[in-house]
């Protein structure tokens, strides 16, 4: 009978049980006949563009509080750039996403696209716009979310930046009160950046002298040559605009608040067919070989007659070192005919100058490089100004002394006479030999010293001629300077640039 009655009870137990909801086993979902459409979800990353610095300030609950020194404050999201990216995506409870439309409130209609992030950039249409993309997100079964993500930007226009293109300009040695000398031409480079994309500068405004009267360069322009400039000193002016009409910060060259520039421009005529150009930077100091030359070019062409280019460098002149552009050399030497080149110890300018030189050659003109060099940029078998086999250094002590005689190889035997040279002074440096290479031939040598010379061995070239198309390179690897001894180094002159 307890057996019945316990077999009762657990029976009712079991029934009351499954009547009652079990925690355990998870409801089914009550059937949906109808596809269900995806909902879309929207975001972006910005940078704040207000930017606090040094003297400016901001107001924070009524007080005013203004930025020290070294002090930088970026204000939180109050407007944003042009550039905008943003991120979106769907999620969709039976199917899957297969693509999205999104549409910006400047467009007439939505596109269709398979990311789910791109870079926009914005059409700036004035200071300040706001800007509103909707996104709407499609399932495997072509239902578009019927509510869109939607997000807004105020969008404040950032006018264009300006700076010079880094070592593009002549730079000071320790004061800026210096003046920086051109002939009738010059380049001028420089960087434009924009927060809201370099392709929103549309225009570049410079003007020489006077800030009145603009003139115009397309907004992609990063440089400018000028030419026929007047003698004198000059300013330069540089501006762009983006195409809100924001215009950036001016430049100028010179600038009385550059520190790091020469404060002055000046721009001389050139004179003659002759140029010297003096590029031994310490030199330029006491102009000892300067003045030799200008000496000799004095009695064979005149003093009205010639020009001289002086380029520094390093603490010596760097205010007049060599160009940053090519071209700027290039029309340096094609007012002349005829170019003297000398170079001393310490750095020079032949491997920045190379290309000029030999566009100078081959378009007619005869060019004497005196580059005597014992360090610094040497006789290189690449340029192509000149041709040299090979190069080596000759002097044995770096020691040669007065009256060492220097022999002529000109194939006439009354010019090897004549334009025989020889040391007039102690020439105290270790200095390269050069032998010609394909087209060249020797015009100097040291006289033969046999194999147990003491100051040097056999007898080492130093003057080579190479022929360009019309035009003639005359390459010389001791300082003409010192090769005075018989007194001929004028008749030298007379002989290369062709005035016997």
């Amino acid at each position: 009978m307890k057996s019945k009655i316990l077999l009762i009870t657990v029976f009712f137990s079991f029934l009351f049980f499954w009547t009652c909801d079990n925690p355990f086993i998870e409801d089914l979902p009550e059937p949906n006949p109808f596809n269900m459409p995806p909902e879309t979800h929207i975001a972006f990353i910005y940078e704040p563009d207000t930017l606090l610095v040094e003297g400016d300030y901001w107001i924070n609950n009524e007080d005013t509080i203004y930025l020290g020194k070294d002090e930088i404050i970026k204000l939180g999201l109050d407007t944003t750039i042009s550039v905008k990216e943003v991120f979106w995506w769907g999620d969709d409870p039976d199917g899957e996403i297969i693509g999205y439309y999104y549409q910006w409130s400047f467009m007439s209609e939505p596109l269709f696209t398979t990311q789910e992030s791109d870079t926009f950039f914005l059409p700036l249409r004035a200071k300040f716009d706001i800007y509103s993309l909707k996104v709407w997100a499609m399932d495997n079964d072509s239902l578009v979310d019927p509510s869109p993500a939607i997000i807004s930007f105020p969008v404040f226009n950032s006018p264009p930046h300006l700076e010079w293109k880094y070592n593009s300009l002549p730079t000071v040695a320790s004061s800026p009160d210096v003046v920086h000398q051109s002939f009738t031409h010059h380049s001028f480079f420089w960087d434009v950046t924009d927060m809201d994309g370099n392709e929103t500068v549309t225009d570049i405004f410079w003007a020489l002298d006077d800030t009145s009267s603009w003139n115009r360069l397309d907004g992609n322009q990063r440089s400018i040559f000028l030419k026929d400039l007047s003698p004198g000193p000059h300013r330069i002016f540089i501006q762009a605009q983006d195409i809100a009409g924001a215009k950036s910060n001016i430049l100028s060259f010179p600038d009385p608040e550059d520190k790091n520039h020469p404060n002055g421009w000046n721009v001389k005529q050139p004179i003659g067919d002759y140029l010297i150009v003096n590029d031994y930077a310490s030199d330029q100091l006491n102009y000892d070989h300067q003045n030799f030359y200008r000496n000799i070019f004095n009695n064979i062409v005149g003093e009205d007659n010639y020009s001289i280019w002086e380029i520094g460098s390093g603490d010596n002149n760097p205010h007049n070192a060599v160009p940053y552009s090519t071209q700027d050399i290039e029309y340096n030497l094609s007012y002349f005919k005829n170019v003297f080149w000398f170079t001393f110890r310490g750095e020079n300018s032949i491997n920045q100058s190379a290309l000029a030189l030999t566009h100078f050659v081959a378009d007619g003109g005869i060019l004497f490089m005196n580059n005597a060099m014992k360090g610094g940029t040497l006789a290189d078998t690449t340029w192509s100004f000149t041709s040299i086999d090979t190069m080596y250094f000759f002097s044995k002590t770096g020691r040669i002394l007065t009256g060492t005689e220097i022999e002529a190889f000109w194939e006439d035997p009354f010019l090897d006479s004549t334009l025989a040279l020889s040391l007039g002074m102690t020439l105290a440096d270790r200095l390269w030999a050069i032998e010609p290479g394909p087209g060249a031939k020797i015009r100097y040598r040291f006289k033969d010293a046999g194999p147990n010379g003491t100051a040097y061995t056999g007898a080492p070239g130093v003057m080579t001629e190479t022929p360009i198309n019309e035009g003639v390179c005359f390459y010389m690897t001791i300082p003409l300077y010192y090769c005075n001894g018989n007194g001929n180094v004028d008749i030298l002159f007379k002989h290369i640039f062709k005035l016997e």
